[in-house]
């Protein structure tokens, strides 16, 4: 199945410098090899230090992934504060 996984979380850094590290060649080439899209990248109106990321792969992927506790430090890499994170996840 495919799963769509939304996560919702605080930054250390600006949107501007999360977008520009996500964006960057090898975090897409990461993504390629993973299979996994990201779909979008969006900064909370009310409040420029969130922000929510919606990407779509293959099950289990990105959450097996992001729930690894060895897996932290390439997360908040990135500016996403792991602590407190809410991720969700969607089949089709």
């Amino acid at each position: 199945m495919t799963e769509t996984t939304i996560l919702d979380f605080r930054l250390s850094n600006t949107f501007e410098e999360y977008c520009t590290y996500m964006n960057a060649p090898e975090q897409q080439a990461m993504f390629d090899e993973m299979g996994v899209k990201t779909f979008y990248i969006g900064v909370c109106k009310d409040d420029p230090g969130r922000a929510t990321v919606i990407f779509q792969g293959p099950e289990n992927i990105l959450y097996d992934i992001f729930m690894n506790p060895e897996t932290k430090p390439v997360v908040e890499a990135s500016g996403h504060i792991y602590d407190g994170t809410i991720v969700t996840r969607w089949l089709t």
